[in-house]
Protein backbone atom coordinates (compact mmCIF):
# COMPACT_ATOMS: atom_id res chain seq x y z
CA UNK A 1 0.00 0.00 0.00
CA UNK A 2 1.57 3.58 -1.11
CA UNK A 3 1.38 6.26 1.62
CA UNK A 4 1.57 9.83 0.74
CA UNK A 5 3.03 12.25 3.55
CA UNK A 6 5.77 15.31 4.12
CA UNK A 7 9.02 14.33 4.61
CA UNK A 8 10.74 15.62 7.36
CA UNK A 9 14.30 15.11 6.58
CA UNK A 10 14.20 15.86 2.75
CA UNK A 11 18.51 14.71 2.77
CA UNK A 12 17.39 11.25 4.23
CA UNK A 13 15.64 10.63 0.75
CA UNK A 14 18.25 12.25 -1.47
CA UNK A 15 19.69 9.05 -3.44
CA UNK A 16 15.90 8.74 -4.40
CA UNK A 17 15.16 11.49 -5.53
CA UNK A 18 17.93 11.38 -7.55
CA UNK A 19 17.17 8.16 -8.67
CA UNK A 20 13.39 9.57 -9.44
CA UNK A 21 14.58 12.53 -11.21
CA UNK A 22 17.17 10.78 -13.80
CA UNK A 23 14.53 7.94 -14.50
CA UNK A 24 11.86 10.36 -15.75
CA UNK A 25 14.19 12.77 -16.97
CA UNK A 26 13.02 11.67 -20.79
CA UNK A 27 9.95 11.87 -20.09
CA UNK A 28 9.60 15.71 -19.57
CA UNK A 29 9.27 18.43 -22.33
CA UNK A 30 11.67 19.36 -23.05
CA UNK A 31 14.14 16.61 -20.62
CA UNK A 32 15.03 18.24 -17.57
CA UNK A 33 18.58 18.13 -18.82
CA UNK A 34 18.10 19.13 -21.96
CA UNK A 35 19.74 22.83 -21.87
CA UNK A 36 15.90 24.02 -23.43
CA UNK A 37 14.98 23.95 -20.12
CA UNK A 38 16.37 27.27 -19.02
CA UNK A 39 14.19 29.02 -21.68
CA UNK A 40 10.92 27.22 -20.39
CA UNK A 41 8.71 30.06 -18.79
CA UNK A 42 8.50 29.48 -15.18
CA UNK A 43 7.14 31.83 -12.24
CA UNK A 44 10.13 33.09 -10.62
CA UNK A 45 13.21 35.01 -11.59
CA UNK A 46 16.00 33.70 -13.70
CA UNK A 47 16.34 30.53 -15.46
CA UNK A 48 15.50 26.90 -14.04
CA UNK A 49 17.84 23.48 -13.47
CA UNK A 50 19.43 21.72 -15.99
CA UNK A 51 20.97 19.00 -14.43
CA UNK A 52 19.97 16.46 -12.47
CA UNK A 53 22.06 17.67 -9.77
CA UNK A 54 20.74 21.31 -9.66
CA UNK A 55 17.28 19.29 -9.21
CA UNK A 56 18.16 17.50 -6.64
CA UNK A 57 19.51 20.61 -4.88
CA UNK A 58 16.79 22.82 -5.54
CA UNK A 59 13.98 19.74 -4.17
CA UNK A 60 16.27 18.74 -1.15
CA UNK A 61 15.79 22.75 -0.49
CA UNK A 62 11.90 23.12 -0.15
CA UNK A 63 9.38 21.36 1.23
CA UNK A 64 8.17 17.42 0.01
CA UNK A 65 5.74 15.49 -0.15
CA UNK A 66 6.55 11.97 -0.58
CA UNK A 67 4.67 8.81 -1.98
CA UNK A 68 6.16 5.51 -0.05
CA UNK A 69 5.97 1.88 -0.44
CA UNK A 70 7.06 0.44 2.35
CA UNK A 71 9.97 2.58 3.04
CA UNK A 72 10.87 3.15 -0.30
CA UNK A 73 10.55 6.68 -1.94
CA UNK A 74 8.01 6.36 -4.94
CA UNK A 75 7.24 9.50 -6.15
CA UNK A 76 7.33 12.89 -4.91
CA UNK A 77 6.22 16.62 -5.65
CA UNK A 78 8.26 19.62 -4.22
CA UNK A 79 6.59 22.15 -3.20
CA UNK A 80 7.75 26.10 -3.56
CA UNK A 81 6.07 29.25 -1.41
CA UNK A 82 5.38 31.89 -4.84
CA UNK A 83 4.56 35.21 -3.92
CA UNK A 84 5.58 37.10 -6.59
CA UNK A 85 3.24 38.25 -9.83
CA UNK A 86 3.71 36.49 -13.56
CA UNK A 87 1.58 34.42 -14.82
CA UNK A 88 0.22 33.34 -11.58
CA UNK A 89 -0.49 36.99 -9.87
CA UNK A 90 -4.57 36.01 -9.50
CA UNK A 91 -3.50 33.06 -7.61
CA UNK A 92 -0.42 34.60 -5.36
CA UNK A 93 0.19 33.62 -2.57
CA UNK A 94 0.60 30.19 -3.38
CA UNK A 95 1.71 26.82 -2.97
CA UNK A 96 3.65 26.09 -6.36
CA UNK A 97 3.99 21.99 -7.19
CA UNK A 98 7.62 22.66 -9.21
CA UNK A 99 8.08 19.20 -9.85
CA UNK A 100 5.87 16.02 -9.54
CA UNK A 101 7.40 12.52 -10.31
CA UNK A 102 6.12 9.40 -9.93
CA UNK A 103 8.36 6.23 -10.63
CA UNK A 104 7.37 5.02 -14.02
CA UNK A 105 6.31 1.26 -12.21
CA UNK A 106 3.52 2.84 -10.27
CA UNK A 107 2.25 5.03 -12.55
CA UNK A 108 -1.48 4.26 -13.09
CA UNK A 109 -2.08 3.97 -9.69
CA UNK A 110 -3.36 7.13 -8.54
CA UNK A 111 -0.45 8.68 -6.74
CA UNK A 112 -0.02 11.58 -8.67
CA UNK A 113 -3.79 12.61 -7.55
CA UNK A 114 -3.30 11.76 -4.09
CA UNK A 115 -0.34 14.07 -3.83
CA UNK A 116 -2.98 16.48 -4.72
CA UNK A 117 -5.46 15.81 -3.11
CA UNK A 118 -3.33 15.74 0.06
CA UNK A 119 -2.06 19.10 -0.68
CA UNK A 120 -5.73 19.93 -1.11
CA UNK A 121 -6.65 18.73 2.35
CA UNK A 122 -3.72 19.33 4.92
CA UNK A 123 -1.05 21.71 3.67
CA UNK A 124 1.12 22.72 6.32
CA UNK A 125 1.07 26.14 7.95
CA UNK A 126 4.74 27.13 6.63
CA UNK A 127 3.22 27.50 3.20
CA UNK A 128 0.82 29.79 1.36
CA UNK A 129 -3.03 28.99 2.04
CA UNK A 130 -4.84 31.15 -0.70
CA UNK A 131 -3.94 28.36 -3.69
CA UNK A 132 -2.09 25.44 -4.69
CA UNK A 133 -0.74 25.93 -8.48
CA UNK A 134 1.30 24.24 -10.83
CA UNK A 135 2.72 23.89 -14.46
CA UNK A 136 3.15 21.69 -17.04
CA UNK A 137 3.17 21.09 -20.95
CA UNK A 138 0.23 21.11 -23.04
CA UNK A 139 0.63 17.26 -24.17
CA UNK A 140 0.73 15.83 -20.95
CA UNK A 141 -2.41 14.66 -21.26
CA UNK A 142 -2.32 12.48 -17.81
CA UNK A 143 -1.36 15.26 -15.85
CA UNK A 144 -3.70 17.56 -17.28
CA UNK A 145 -6.72 15.15 -16.86
CA UNK A 146 -6.03 15.09 -12.83
CA UNK A 147 -6.07 18.74 -12.22
CA UNK A 148 -8.96 18.63 -14.30
CA UNK A 149 -10.80 16.23 -12.24
CA UNK A 150 -9.87 17.93 -9.04
CA UNK A 151 -10.74 21.20 -9.87
CA UNK A 152 -7.50 23.08 -11.19
CA UNK A 153 -8.42 25.71 -13.68
CA UNK A 154 -6.05 26.68 -16.76
CA UNK A 155 -5.16 30.12 -15.78
CA UNK A 156 -2.07 30.86 -18.05
CA UNK A 157 -0.47 29.30 -21.70
CA UNK A 158 2.57 29.95 -23.13
CA UNK A 159 2.91 28.92 -27.01
CA UNK A 160 5.11 26.93 -28.07
CA UNK A 161 7.47 27.57 -25.30
CA UNK A 162 8.93 23.88 -24.92
CA UNK A 163 8.92 23.20 -28.56
CA UNK A 164 6.96 23.85 -31.29
CA UNK A 165 3.27 22.69 -31.05
CA UNK A 166 4.06 22.40 -27.44
CA UNK A 167 2.65 25.10 -24.51
CA UNK A 168 3.62 25.56 -21.44
CA UNK A 169 0.24 25.85 -19.17
CA UNK A 170 -0.14 26.75 -15.63
CA UNK A 171 -2.77 25.45 -13.60
CA UNK A 172 -4.34 26.91 -10.27
CA UNK A 173 -6.56 26.31 -7.38
CA UNK A 174 -7.80 28.52 -5.06
CA UNK A 175 -8.54 26.96 -1.34
CA UNK A 176 -11.52 27.73 0.87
Amino acid sequence: MTTVRFIRQPTAEETAIERLLSAADEAFVPPLTDDARATVSRPGDGPGPTSIEEYVAACLDRPLLGAFDGGQLVGFASLEPRTDGGPLADYTPTTHVSVLVVDEAYRGEGIATRCYENLLDTLPSKLPQSAISTKTWSTNRAHIAILGSLGFDCVHRVEDDREPGVDTVYYARRLP
